[in-house]
């Protein structure tokens, strides 16, 4: 999604996010900025959206932990991720609303924990889509993913 800022960008994600997490369809949503994520994730977390928000341990620790207080229960530092898949399946809890930045989601850590194999990417929803370069983030979508 791409547009001026408070067109609603943030709204409509949470919203089919909600919907999507509702019929337990699996959704990963991403962004260029952990910023963006986690606006996301607060407007997830107004709407009472089981999802959880993986962050890197640099970011969370050097700059901006404070950030991150009123959804704590729901983040995942990216050094806490298991490296099998059914550490990372407990740890997600269910949850199939996977928040990420762009540089997170193309991170090998990812891939070797099978972590596309416990939440499937069926939906990828890229906010801040404008600001990125798609060269940058090269992600091996599985052959199930339907690009739209």
């Amino acid at each position: 999604l791409s547009g001026p800022p408070g067109t609603g960008k943030t709204t409509a994600i949470s919203t089919a996010a909600r919907r999507w997490g509702q019929d337990g369809s699996p959704t990963w949503i991403t962004a260029q900025s952990n910023v963006a994520v986690k606006n996301i994730a607060e407007k997830l977390f107004k709407q009472r959206v089981d999802f959880k928000i993986i962050v890197s341990k640099e970011f969370y620790f050097e700059w901006h932990e404070h950030i991150y207080l009123e959804i704590e229960n729901c983040l995942i530092r990216s050094d806490d991720l298991p490296n099998d898949p059914a550490g990372l399946e407990r740890l997600l809890g269910g949850s199939m609303v996977i928040l990420t930045t762009l540089a997170m989601l193309s991170n090998p850590v990812l891939d070797r924990n099978r972590a596309f194999s416990v939440v499937p990417m069926q939906r990828l929803v890229i906010d801040e889509a404008s600001q990125i370069n798609v060269f940058e983030y090269m992600v091996s979508f599985p052959l199930s993913c339907r690009l739209t």
